[in-house]
């Protein structure tokens, strides 16, 4: 059975069955519950994730305490604090 990233994946390039074997090798499978945090604030990334199934948002506080939303990540897309990553 493929699983969602995977046929994500090949949507865009093409693999053999020995790379998509060793990329699950290197994946983990969260879960996260309505309405908790995947990331907190202040945390260093290191990685992305990949919503298998529901859907994630992105935000940031500005100086005044408002909420100002980045991105919804929905069923197969990719999302992570991208600014964090690559600093």
């Amino acid at each position: 059975m493929t699983s969602p990233v995977e046929a994500h994946i090949k949507k865009y390039i093409s693999v053999t069955e020995l790379e998509v074997k060793l990329f699950h090798s290197l994946l983990t499978e969260l879960k996260v519950e309505a309405r908790k945090y995947l990331i907190k604030p202040g945390t260093q990334l290191k990685q992305c994730y990949f919503v298998n199934k529901g859907c994630l948002k992105t935000y940031f506080l500005d100086k005044k305490g408002d909420k100002h939303v980045i991105q919804f990540a929905i069923e197969n897309w990719w999302v992570s604090d991208f600014e964090a990553f690559y600093y």
